[in-house]
């Protein structure tokens, strides 16, 4: 099988749980959830079940792809840990954006897609994606920011919207309630899932790499690096 043929996703960056493989541009498999096991627990089980589902083992695949971020520090970890293990004797591989991957599962809709995903309170990660049906195209990077900066965004455009990702329903509550250019994409693709990540895998595919070459991006800080800001903020005042 070449490059093209058969891509296999993983999702963890959030609450999901999710492994997909699509061949020749079709879904063949996948296996989504949400549960309250860790990732680590779940992931490794949930591929070799969709392998099963397929009928076909890891020397098929032609690519691996990955969720790389936004999301959670250790979700994003999980998932690429485990494909940098499963890549690590040459296979390709390619880590893509969570957001492209959740707005993929809205590509169908014409306008401009928004895949949003809460970050803290008022805070949440989003892009802009304009979708002709088809195709994919980014009209505004990937970011962490209030949502006063979405509904900026948002307030700027003058064609449909679609909203995607876990915090689709309460941004058109709370931000666009009287906007009918603004509406929430169906329950089924608003969260996120491993058959979004093979579209983006395939959109990109021409950045493919090495195991070594996935990274997560995280969009801010992590945990240990706002504790080291802290650290340094206290030694300055207290020069």
């Amino acid at each position: 099988m070449t490059l093209n043929d058969t891509v296999l996703g993983l999702e963890t960056s959030g609450k999901i749980a999710s492994c997909a493989i699509m061949s020749g541009g079709v879904l063949i498999a996948e296996n989504t959830f949400q549960t309250k096991l860790t990732h680590s627990q779940v992931i490794l089980p949930t591929l070799k079940r969709t392998l099963g589902d397929a009928g076909l083992s890891l020397s098929d695949i032609g690519l691996f792809a990955v969720a790389a971020g936004p999301g959670s520090y250790t979700g994003l970890r999980i998932g690429i840990a485990a494909i940098k293990g499963i890549c690590a004797l040459g296979k390709p591989c390619i880590g893509v954006s969570t957001l492209e991957a959740l707005a993929f599962g809205c590509a169908s809709a014409r306008g401009m897609i928004i895949p949003a995903l809460s970050a803290r309170q008022g805070v949440v990660y989003f892009g802009g994606y304009l979708s002709d049906g088809i195709t994919l195209k980014q009209e505004l990077s990937d970011r962490v920011a209030d949502q006063g900066e979405l509904k900026e965004f948002v307030d700027g455009l003058s064609g449909d919207v679609v909203l995607t990702g876990d915090c689709a329903e309460r941004l058109k509550a709370e931000l666009f309630a009287d906007d009918e250019r603004v509406r929430v994409s169906p329950p089924n693709v608003r969260l996120q899932s491993a058959s979004g990540v093979c579209m983006a895998a395939l959109a990109h595919i021409d950045e493919a790499g090495s195991a070594e070459t996935l990274s997560a991006r995280y969009l801010q800080n992590t945990m240990a690096e706002k504790l080291k800001d802290r650290e340094k903020a206290n030694e300055a005042k207290k020069a």
